[in-house]
């Protein structure tokens, strides 16, 4: 006798974690181009071109906050060793480069403000630091006005501000250097953090965790080595010793990269080899507990990726909060990469193909991201490439529908898709456990929107309205665990996932 099991979206994510026959229903063997939301899983959105005619790799995209609440940014470009910095705030053709002459495209930076001024630093362990007000860049070292002293400027690799200080750090040592209180220049002084670790290595990377999501006593100065070991201090003035203390020292594992550190919330997550590990949990835990990582669920992608890609430039971490979203950038080379997307309510991951970003940066609300050609696009914009069309992909966790004794046959399935255009559909159902993609021409399914004075009001669909697809479709199998394998493809429309319904009959155990 038929009858029809519906099975929800996999609006729990991708998983490559746990074995193919513990997977929940509610998870996702393959999950590509499509976003996570707590009610159903979205294609995700296009990008258009923002900035074009940057000569160059861009490596580098970077801010300036103004007073005024408006944020510049800014693109760092490589051509063959000659680096220049362009302003790529306002959309078309790029203008002058701001800044020429410079040998690295690979920056961190951070904004800061005190009585004088609001100020960026930009450090890049090649180059002097460059100073910006507002309106001018000036290249900081111990004869410059302003200047800093005491330290080898072109040598300071990150910075970051933490309790009304700011602090670099100087590459390939274990040396912190800080200037005074609310000052952008003067003498530097330095803290040598190497007698914490163990393990060796250099410095990687600092950040300041506002462990209480504000600004106040619990702010906490994180340091991060090239070997994984992390020290946390607490405490106001670090020149006093009754008031700057150790927290701990830690392992995370090796940080990929120097944009390692983002922050989620109130807390702050380190990008490393076993994953994106938050320090809240790192206290906590250590490395051993890989299951504290926000990329658990995903941990086999992510750690085959970590040991193949590792020393490839451009991995990083970017919240985008409009759409409650943390990217995880992977560069598999010089010119492609591919993303794995976190909607930070529920935790479900899904992975990005197709966009190859070099730097990713959130400004003005948006979301932009650099190639290896030189233009800069605006994500999450449109429903297309840049002209070309996406191709959404799932395979859905295998399921046994209650019984993995007993074999089933399945006859049609239907996936319950929303959409307000047209899409393409090639689709199959697998059994136990084969993953192999549906094979044949797509099937173009069109909304056919109303025409104004001509349809009726109520019964026509509206373009931009989403209308819910419920056609069977005459896909087959036989095995005891069942799948839905398809790829949706459209370059103009919006594309919600809700569920798959199968239409089978149940048989004997075999």
């Amino acid at each position: 006798m038929s009858g029809v099991v519906s099975v929800t979206a996999p609006v729990g994510g991708l998983n490559a974690r746990d074995s193919l026959a513990e997977m929940k229903p509610t998870d996702a063997v393959i999950l590509d181009n499509w976003f996570c939301r707590p009610d159903n899983v979205i294609s995700r959105k296009g990008y258009t071109s923002h900035v074009t005619g940057i000569t160059g790799d861009v490596q580098t995209l970077m801010d300036y906050d103004s007073p005024t609440g408006t944020e510049a940014l800014w693109a760092v470009a490589d051509n063959g060793g000659a680096c220049s910095i362009y302003d790529v705030t306002t959309a078309g053709s790029v203008g002058a480069a701001a800044v020429t002459g410079l040998t690295s495209a690979q920056y961190r930076y951070v904004n800061f403000s005190n009585s004088g001024g609001s100020y960026a630093y930009y450090v890049n362990g090649a180059d002097d630091p460059l100073l910006y007000d507002g309106s001018t860049f000036t290249a900081i070292n111990g004869a410059s006005s302003p200047a800093i002293t005491g330290v080898t400027t072109a040598n300071l690799i990150d910075v970051a501000v933490h309790m009304r200080r700011l602090w670099f750090v100087e590459k390939d040592t274990m040396l912190g250097w800080y200037l005074a209180a609310d000052a952008i220049s003067g003498a530097a002084t330095s803290f040598d953090f190497g007698p914490l670790f163990r393990l060796g290595g250099s410095i990687q990377a600092i950040t300041s965790w506002t462990v209480d999501a504000g600004i106040g006593m619990d702010d906490h100065f994180v340091v991060m080595t090239t070997n994984g070991e992390v020290a946390i201090y607490k405490g106001t003035d670090v020149s006093s010793s009754t008031t700057w203390a150790l927290v701990g020292v830690y392992h995370a594992g090796r940080p990929i990269g120097r944009n390692c550190f983002t922050e989620v919330g109130g807390d702050v997550a380190v990008v490393t080899e076993d994953g994106v590990i938050p320090l809240t949990k790192l206290l906590i835990s250590g490395r051993v507990a890989n299951a504290v990582a926000l990329t658990d669920k995903i941990r086999d992608k992510i750690t085959t990726d970590s040991a193949s890609y590792f020393s490839n430039y451009g991995w990083s971490a970017t919240l985008f909060p409009a759409q409650s979203m943390l990217i995880v950038n992977v560069p598999t080379s010089s010119t492609t990469s591919v993303q794995y997307a976190m909607n930070t309510i529920s935790g479900a991951w899904s992975r990005f193909t197709g966009l190859n970003a070099r730097s990713w940066h959130v400004v003005n609300g948006k979301i932009y991201f650099s190639v290896s050609g030189g233009t800069i696009y605006q994500f999450w914009n449109g429903t297309n490439d840049n002209g070309s069309e996406i191709t959404c992909e799932c395979l859905t966790a295998f399921n046994k529908f209650g019984r993995e004794s007993q074999s089933k046959f399945i006859k049609m399935a239907r996936i319950i898709l929303g959409y307000d255009s047209a899409v393409a559909l090639q689709a199959t159902v697998n059994v136990d456990f084969d993953q192999s993609a549906p094979v044949g021409s797509p099937t173009f399914v069109t909304v056919t929107t109303a025409l104004w004075d001509t349809a009726k009001w109520d019964t026509d669909v509206w373009a931009g309205n989403v209308t819910v697809n419920r056609d069977w479709r005459g896909l087959s199998g036989i095995g005891y665990w069942a799948s839905i394998h398809f790829k949706a493809i459209s370059d103009v429309s919006n594309i919600e996932f809700y569920a798959v319904d199968y239409l089978m009959d149940k048989g004997g155990v075999l």
